[in-house]
C-alpha cells in the first residue's frame, strides 16, 4: 500500500503553501499528493504550478466536484495540465453533494448515479479524441470516481479506473468496493485510494476534538451519514488514525489488508509538533515499505 498525502490546503491557503507541502512530499519520499477541489484555489490550476516546480510526485484530485467542470472544459484543462505534469496527473471526480451543488454552486442537482454515468462517458471520449478531441496526443489521465457506498462503486468498477473514499474506513472496502469488483476483467489494475485524517500523538482526545472541529460539518451530508454508520461511528474525528505510532500502524495495516492500493493521509493536529510527529511517522512508514 502506497503512502499519499491528502491536503486541503487548496480550499484555505495560498498556493505558495501547496507548493511547499508537494516539495515536502517529494523530500520525504511519499508517494503523492491529493487535494479536493471546492472552495478556494482551482485545485487543477495549483496543481500546475507546483507540479511544474517540484517533479516526479503524482498528483491527484479527491476529487471535482462534476457540476463545476462541463465534460469538455474538464477535458481541456486535464489536457493542459497533464501535459505540464508530463503525465503524473490523476483525476478524481464525483457528483458531490446535493446540498452543495444547490446552496455552494448555485447550480440544479441531478440523480448521481445516471449523471455520473453520462459524464464518465463523455469526459472518457472527448479526452480520447471521440468527436469533440480537445487536444492532440498527450499522456492518458486515468478517471477515478469518489465512491463510498454501493451504487457509485458499482458504476465506479464499471467505467473508471479506480474510486476515492474520503470518511470510509476498513469495513467500506471490504463490504462495498471490494465486492464491487468482481465483474471487472482479472488483472485488470484498480486503485482503491483512502483518504482520512491521521494523527500521531499523546492526546487522542484533544485530537479527536479538534478533527471534529475543523471536519465535523462534513458529517450531515447524507452520503457520509451512511457510510459513518455502516463504520459503527458518529463521524470522521471518531473514525480517524489518531494515537501512538504502534497504534497508527495497526490501523494502516487493516487498510492495507482490506485491499485499499493508497492511503491518502490527512494530516490534522492540535499542536505542530503533532503534526511534525505525523509526517516524519508516514515519511519512515513510507521508507520502511518501498
Amino acid at each position: 500500500m502506497r503512502i499519499a498525502i491528502h491536503s486541503g490546503l487548496t480550499m484555505r491557503g495560498r498556493v505558495d503553501g501547496v507548493v511547499e507541502q508537494v516539495r515536502r512530499v517529494a523530500e520525504t519520499g511519499l508517494a503523492g499528493y491529493w487535494a479536493p477541489m471546492l472552495t478556494g484555489h482551482d485545485t487543477l490550476t495549483a496543481f500546475a504550478v507546483a507540479g511544474r516546480e517540484v517533479p516526479g510526485v503524482e498528483l491527484g484530485t479527491a476529487v471535482v466536484p462534476m457540476p463545476l467542470r462541463p465534460p469538455f472544459a474538464l477535458a481541456q484543462q486535464v489536457a493542459t495540465v497533464q501535459e505540464v505534469l508530463g503525465g503524473r496527473l490523476a483525476l478524481g471526480i464525483g457528483p458531490s453533494h446535493e446540498a452543495l451543488v444547490r446552496d455552494a454552486f448555485g447550480l440544479e442537482w441531478a440523480p448521481p448515479i445516471a449523471a455520473t454515468r453520462r459524464y464518465v462517458a463523455e469526459l472518457a471520449s472527448v479526452m480520447a479524441g471521440g468527436g469533440r478531441r480537445v487536444v492532440v496526443g498527450g499522456d492518458p489521465t486515468p478517471i477515478l470516481l469518489g465512491a463510498v457506498n454501493p451504487a457509485m462503486a458499482a458504476l465506479a468498477a464499471e467505467v473508471a479506473a479506480g474510486v476515492v473514499t474520503w470518511a470510509a474506513g476498513p469495513r467500506t472496502i471490504t463490504d462495498v468496493i471490494r465486492p464491487a469488483l468482481r465483474g471487472r476483467p482479472p488483472g485488470e489494475p484498480f486503485r482503491i485510494v483512502a483518504a482520512l485524517p491521521i494523527c500521531v500523538t499523546g492526546d487522542a482526545a484533544r485530537t479527536r476534538e479538534h478533527i471534529h472541529a475543523v471536519l465535523g460539518a462534513n458529517d450531515r451530508f447524507p452520503s457520509y451519514r451512511k457510510v459513518l454508520a455502516r463504520e459503527g461511528v458518529g463521524g470522521v474525528a471518531e473514525l480517524a488514525i489518531v494515537g501512538s505510532p504502534d497504534e497508527a500502524a495497526r490501523r494502516l495495516d487493516e487498510f492495507a489488508a482490506s485491499g485499499v492500493t493508497d492511503f491518502a493521509a490527512h494530516v490534522l493536529a492540535a499542536t505542530p509538533a503533532d503534526a511534525e510527529r505525523t509526517w516524519e511517522f508516514l515519511a519512515a512508514r513510507a521508507s520502511a515499505r518501498a
